[in-house]
């Protein structure tokens, strides 16, 4: 089983400023397969060698939304928002098949959109780097 790491570990880990830390987390939610435990979100190792990723883009001054663009680049994963849910417990499932199919089709319309923005973000890159060469 894979070491989870709390927010408040992830803060110490990384040696940023704790508030850096949670707007991260939030604004780049796609890139972090946190797990909910609890009250409390847990994060693989690979989110600091993300969160060090962000740091150093954001030292070298770029935009957050350019920064989203260059991890899509880098090739950083993409998760879905219900690929961060921990699996709950079986009396807690929803007991309908239509309902749980719905959720994978939602989930899954969400994922291949985002690949299709990911697609057309590095097509435009592609684009202005010819231009700018140019």
């Amino acid at each position: 089983m894979v070491r989870h790491y709390t927010q408040l570990e992830m803060i110490n880990l990384s040696k940023l400023p704790p508030t850096t830390v949670k707007r991260w987390l939030d604004y780049f939610s796609y890139f972090v397969q946190g797990i909910r435990q609890g009250d409390q979100m847990l994060y693989p190792y690979e989110t600091l060698k993300l969160l060090k990723r962000i740091s150093e883009l954001r030292m070298e001054r770029y935009h957050l939304s350019t920064i989203v663009r260059l991890l899509i680049e880098e090739g950083f994963p993409m998760y879905s928002k219900g690929e961060q849910e921990a699996p709950a417990p079986e009396s807690e499932k929803e007991s309908s098949p239509i309902a749980a199919a719905a959720e994978t089709d939602q989930q899954q319309q969400l994922v291949a959109s985002l690949s299709a923005l990911a697609n057309e973000l590095i097509r435009l890159a592609g684009h202005l780097n010819q231009w700018k060469v140019q």
